[in-house]
């Protein structure tokens, strides 16, 4: 099939994939100024997405093609729970996992051919879109690292080397305007101020805990909880801080990689076979 060609009973899902990404690039554009998803701003596609979606179904139950759908099903119903099970185990927000279960409710499947061809998750045109957006939003924000890593050594920053990948350093007397996770302990003694990176394992532990994590948004929400803390990054000058890029960032870029360009997997896989023959 021809790139960006599509059959008619995917229509609505197209108009469903558009009004998503309408709806995730300005979450993005508030998650990034205020640190925050309006919840509100779910409504119009969630309303828009069941019309949408009644008459997707519809169309292919006249166009008997109802079997060649039927294998999707249980994989919409376990990327719907899998997505729930991240935000309860703290792996993801609120609003990245709203936004991964809308895509996998509301446009299951391409809505037209990608440039590099359908993935194999089932049969064409019913070929199941939210693996390929999981995957690709994973790869590209596992690319944020490297270029932190980078950024960090250009600019001469001092790190073990597993914080230059996760991390940067920011002005102590401004921490509260930056986006991100502390990542250095510091305590006062007799000699000085004596600061260490917070272990790697710990701080995982705390993320699927929901452990004590110091947020640069709650120095700046509650400043008189961590006045102390406050007054401690004042004085030592520079503290590391995680990189802080919203996951519904990479999301919003892999639900378009995937729509436009398809999954990075199966592109990376003909890359390397490519080089391979």
């Amino acid at each position: 099939m021809d790139p960006f060609s599509y059959s008619p009973v995917m229509l609505p899902l197209l108009i469903n994939a558009i009004v998503l990404l309408i709806t995730l690039l300005y979450g993005c554009r508030e998650d990034i100024r205020e640190r925050a998803v309006p919840v509100v701003m779910w409504y119009p596609a969630a309303v828009t997405g069941i019309l949408m979606l009644a008459w997707f179904w519809h169309s292919v139950i006249v166009s008997g093609d109802l079997p060649y759908l039927m294998p999707l099903i249980p994989l919409i119903i376990f990327f719907v729970i899998a997505f729930y099970l991240f935000t309860r185990f703290h792996l993801m927000g609120m609003a990245d996992t709203k936004a991964l279960i809308l895509i996998t409710v509301l446009v299951p499947c391409f809505p037209f051919v990608p440039l590099a061809g359908y993935p194999l998750f089932g049969y064409p045109p019913y070929v199941f879109l939210p693996f390929s957006v999981l995957f690709n939003a994973v790869v590209l924000n596992l690319l944020l690292p490297v270029a932190f890593f980078f950024i960090n050594v250009i600019k001469g920053n001092k790190a073990p080397l597993p914080y230059l990948f996760l991390g940067y350093p920011v002005n102590g007397r401004t921490i509260a305007d930056e986006f991100g996770i502390v990542m250095e302990n510091f305590e006062e003694t007799e000699k000085g101020l004596f600061r260490s990176f917070i272990p790697v394992r710990t701080a995982i532990r705390d993320m699927l805990a929901g452990g004590d994590r110091i947020y640069t948004k709650s120095l700046k929400e509650n400043p008189e909880k961590y006045r102390k803390e406050l007054e401690l990054y004042k004085k030592a000058g520079t503290v590391w801080i995680s990189y802080g890029v919203p996951f519904l960032i990479p999301i919003t870029a892999g639900f378009l990689t995937a729509i436009v360009l398809g999954d990075l997997l199966v592109i990376l896989s003909g890359l390397v076979m490519a080089v391979l023959t």
